[in-house]
């Protein structure tokens, strides 16, 4: 809604704003703007109609009504006056919405100017009836007033006419600024201003997933691990000292048992969010989770991060994810020998590449590994493609804007 049509609907308190004057001075302003205009037509009725006559005529035109919408409605007056300052600085022609806007407002803006000259002046003559009466007649078409009884009916139904014209003066800026709105400043501008709001809610949705994830991983690698640890030496301890009893062991197998928990957290651990990574990067966090796995993995960073420039968190969190799940698959479903792992920045994109020498096959089902990181790559305006035919090799690539 237009800044005049919020103010129209706040009833009574209306006539005592500043807006009944504005919409009045913005009518009055369109009659000599709409002169003015027309006078600016002329050189180009004279001279023809040359691509730099209208480039010089069109813009001050444009910037002139800006600058009287301003008076009903500031908001849009500025991106409209945003987008003419544009479009010139460019040299480009008027569009037809520019060319369809400067028609409209000549033509009823002229028409307007001088039935709303005409109307205050019949409404003067109202108001000051009971003055005119005192010297003479006077008579309004078919009625005649001669009577300070008939005058002041005159003054009642010109106070009424003032607001009446007021509200409708009001009521037609509304309007005009609506229209400017659609012509001059489409909301392809607000379309644009929704796009950044999702993506700063986006980036600040990934940044508190990644505070919340290196919260998890310090809570159990400090706490949890620790008391694991713990738990296996007392459990170590109570084996020694009753090896051959009843009590060793029970204190055997849940000491085995308590190594075996260990061994899946420090797993859980390294493909979650390693410490390594957040500390020291996705080079290193790399190189200690192939040292894991019974792979002969060549990983090769041509990238700035290799150099010590760190990608953003949530980029490289998403990087090693991906290495991990893509690696542990070779290593489960293929018969691979060596796996290529190449990572590269080529601009604002990030690459990760990861290629196997194994017998192929490897697909994208929804639901499952690859299919997850997928979807979790879109949060990153990345994409996941995979090129597998049967032999092999086994292509999976990661791409996404760093």
């Amino acid at each position: 809604m237009t800044a005049m049509g919020s103010a129209l609907r706040t009833g009574p308190r209306f006539f005592v704003s500043r807006w009944p004057w504005r919409a009045l001075l913005s009518v009055l302003c369109g009659g000599v703007l709409a002169a003015a205009a027309v006078a600016g037509f002329v050189p180009v009725v004279l001279l023809g109609v040359t691509r730099d006559l209208r480039a010089a005529l069109w813009e001050p035109m444009l910037r002139l009504q800006c600058a009287r919408l301003r008076l009903v409605d500031p908001d849009t007056a500025d991106h409209a006056a945003a987008r003419v300052r544009a479009a010139a600085a460019e040299r480009r022609l008027p569009a037809f919405r520019h060319v369809t806007y400067l028609a409209a407002t000549t033509v009823f803006g002229g028409a307007l100017c001088c039935l709303t000259v005409f109307a205050f002046i019949l409404v003067a003559v109202l108001l000051a009836a009971p003055l005119l009466v005192r010297r003479d007649y006077f008579d309004l078409g078919p009625w005649v007033v001669d009577d300070q009884s008939g005058a002041w009916i005159c003054t009642g139904a010109g106070f009424v006419a003032a607001v009446l014209l007021l509200v409708l003066l009001s009521a037609w800026s509304a309007l005009e600024a609506l229209v400017a709105r659609k012509l001059l400043a489409p909301e392809t501008g607000r379309w644009q201003r929704e796009a950044v709001r999702i993506e700063n809610s986006r980036s600040a949705l990934l940044e508190a997933e990644g505070f919340e994830r290196d919260l998890l991983e310090s809570e159990l690698h400090d706490r949890v691990q620790h008391r694991l640890v713990a738990l296996s030496m007392t459990l170590g301890l109570a084996e020694s000292q009753d090896a051959n009893g009843a009590a060793g062991r029970v204190a055997a197998d849940a000491h085995r048992q308590v190594d075996e928990t260990l061994s899946e957290l420090r797993a859980v651990l390294r493909g979650f969010s390693p410490r390594v990574l957040t500390e020291r990067g996705l080079g290193p966090a790399l190189i200690d989770l192939a040292a894991d796995l019974p792979l002969d993995i060549h990983i090769d960073l041509d990238d700035a991060s290799a150099s010590g420039d760190r990608l953003p968190p949530a980029v490289e969190h998403m990087s090693y994810v991906f290495a991990a799940e893509s690696l542990t698959n070779v290593a489960r479903h293929s018969d691979a020998t060596r796996v290529d792992l190449h990572g590269t920045r080529t601009g604002t994109q990030w690459m990760v590449t990861i290629t196997d020498d194994g017998s192929g096959g490897a697909h994208i089902v929804g639901g499952h590994g690859l299919d997850r990181l997928q979807r979790r790559l879109a949060a990153l305006d990345g994409q996941l493609t995979v090129s597998s035919p049967a032999g092999g090799p086994t292509t999976v690539r990661m791409e996404c804007a760093v």
